[in-house]
């Protein structure tokens, strides 16, 4: 695993975290607006950013963004332009 990975790994977890606590309390609350309102402007967030989070991290370590990977991309346009 390299370090990019581990570190988008860090960030899931935190994010987790948060996630989790929000429903907590979310869970323990008795108003019903503010279930509603956390839910459509920070949980659904958090759920999307963790999907998200979730594919960045697998293309990571597909290799997706090796430098090489990229350098060669990058020849291929430059050669196109031509």
């Amino acid at each position: 695993m390299n370090n990019l990975t581990q570190y988008l790994n860090e960030m899931k977890t935190e994010l987790q975290e948060l996630y989790e606590d929000l429903d907590h309390e979310l869970r323990n609350s008795d108003n019903q607006t503010l279930i509603e309102d956390s839910y459509y402007g920070v949980t659904a967030k958090l759920e999307s950013a963790l999907s998200e989070l979730d594919i960045l991290i697998a293309d990571v370590d597909g290799g997706i963004y090796d430098k090489n990977d990229l350098l060669d991309i990058d020849n291929d346009l430059l050669e196109a332009e031509n």
